[in-house]
């Protein structure tokens, strides 16, 4: 674990040490070396250019002349054994950034440890030293000698972290700080043996109160004071932040990195929470992090227990959209269980979304006064609710089935109140339309209701009417027994009208 801490400490130190000229100069070339005289070759792959050893002439002294040195196979050999996985970790970095790099990138191979201090001075007192990024040269300087010593595991997460740090770059425009710089590298390190980030020592020294603020990790020469502390713990940070808001999120603050004033806005953008906030969020994670959470990577170890609650609680669209960025990472990754579990959650996220869709549309033909359409929708919502266990809804639902059936009673009462009334049956139908139309208007179903208000004013009309037709057929009725009388009166005998 201590080569990787010391990787890139060098890298800063270095950077941070060195003359700014000498950044802007190109990788060393031949005959640039005061003390060695080294010829390059190169090895290309899609994305790189491996420049290796061929031949190394050296001299003591200044006065001396360049003699050859020992250089078995002078790195050839291990600038094959890079090309075999330098392009798979490339895209590999390229979909987890979600960006491109300029290519190709060198990887320079110093096939000496002394060729190496030339362009790394301070790593001849750092054993643990093997490699460091030069992003402003797109250029990955590497040691040879001292990985010789390391497996082919701890090599291959030597350059993931290297490569890491040129897309970080990238993203951020160079702005990202050293604080957050090693914390994304070393979160994208794939877990081994020799480096499983066991935060022990960060434990300890949170319990000791030496952990460093937020706006001291934004300072490189604050975090190489303590370098044991500092690395684990912008670890720790980066995986707070993956662990609680999700890997595009922090990709998203990188990006916004190179377009804020610095970090702090950044994270304001980003999350919408100031970093004071996000910093004591971080403190109340840690003993959470030192007990398991630790474990827990994005990349190589992925916790669907929040896709899980969201899918749980029901809330389907939000985890279809997180999932769905999540099933992509697992693709890239070769995270094949974790893979199956989340198309699974994914499935179920989306069955949810189907249920709260048919939920929706039986809610909107209930205020449209679509009663069958809201019965039908709404049974279907329900069997897929209750397939899915999820039965939070199910009552709200039933609500609106409920409702509907009332509805269909309503409008068959209403009917029916019509054909009494066809009969002329006012006193009953008048009953069925009111209560009908009572029923229509506290489910605002204003169309329905105002047919039952207009039944009961035809029915008011058709009685007047009656009663006028009634009374005009007595009245009538009355003058033609009257007529009829007056009309035996003229022409009946005058014996005949005395005797009566």
């Amino acid at each position: 674990m201590a080569y990787r801490r010391l990787i890139l400490f060098i890298t800063i130190i270095f950077l941070l040490y060195i003359p700014k000229a000498t950044l802007a100069q190109t990788p060393i070339n031949d005959n640039s070396s005061a003390q060695f005289n080294i010829d390059w070759q190169e090895l290309n792959t899609e994305y790189f250019t491996i420049v290796y050893a061929t031949k190394i002439e050296v001299r003591e002294r200044e006065d001396d002349e360049l003699k050859p040195i020992d250089c078995p196979d002078c790195g050839q050999a291990e600038a094959e054994k890079y090309a075999t996985f330098v392009d798979g970790l490339y895209d590999n970095l390229a979909t987890i950034f979600a960006t491109d790099i300029e290519t190709p990138v060198n990887i320079r191979l110093y096939p000496t440890e002394e060729s190496y201090f030339e362009i790394n001075p301070i790593a001849e007192y750092l054993t643990g030293v093997i490699a460091h990024a030069l992003n402003n040269r797109k250029e990955i300087a590497v040691a040879l000698p001292r990985t010789q010593g390391i497996t082919e595991p701890q090599l291959v997460n030597n350059m993931r972290h290297e490569i890491s740090h040129l897309f970080a770059s990238k993203l951020a425009d160079g702005k990202l700080t050293a604080g957050f710089q090693e914390g994304i590298a070393q979160y994208l390190e794939k877990p081994t043996d020799k480096t499983a980030n066991n935060p022990a020592l960060l434990k300890q020294a949170f319990e000791q109160g030496r952990l460093l603020s937020w706006d001291e990790l934004d300072q490189s020469r604050e975090i190489y004071r303590d370098p044991q502390v500092a690395y684990p713990q912008s670890l720790s940070i980066v995986s707070f932040l993956i662990d609680r808001y999700g890997l595009p999120k922090i990709l998203e603050f990188i990006e916004m990195t190179g377009r804020e004033s610095g970090y702090r806005a950044a994270l304001n953008a980003t999350y919408n929470k100031s970093a004071e906030v996000l910093e004591a969020e971080w403190k109340a994670y840690l003993p959470s992090y030192f007990d398991s959470r630790w474990q827990i990577n994005a990349i190589y170890n992925y916790d669907l227990g929040r896709v899980t609650q969201l899918v749980e609680r029901g809330a389907y669209s939000d985890a279809t959209t997180e999932i769905n960025e999540i099933v992509t990472l697992l693709e890239s990754t070769n995270q094949h269980e974790t893979l199956t579990r989340a198309q699974d959650l994914l499935y179920r996220a989306e069955q949810g979304q189907t249920a709260a869709g048919l939920a929706e549309e039986s809610r909107s033909a209930l205020m449209a006064s679509d009663y069958q359409q809201t019965i039908n929708k709404g049974i279907a919502a329900q069997q897929m609710y209750n397939a899915l266990g999820y039965q939070d809804r199910l009552p709200e639902i039933q609500t609106y089935i409920y409702r509907a059936e009332i509805g269909q009673e309503a409008l068959q009462q209403l009917e029916y109140g019509n054909r009494l009334l066809n009969q002329l049956r006012f006193m009953e139908a008048e009953r069925q339309i009111n209560e009908a139309t009572i029923r229509l208007q506290a489910l605002n179903n204003p169309n329905a209701a105002q047919q039952g208000l207009n039944l009961l004013e035809e029915s008011a009309r058709r009685q007047r009417l009656l009663a006028y037709t009634l009374l005009v057929i007595g009245a009538l009725l009355f003058l033609a027994n009257m007529v009829h009388r007056l009309y035996h009166r003229m022409v009946a005998h005058p014996l005949e009208v005395e005797f009566r």
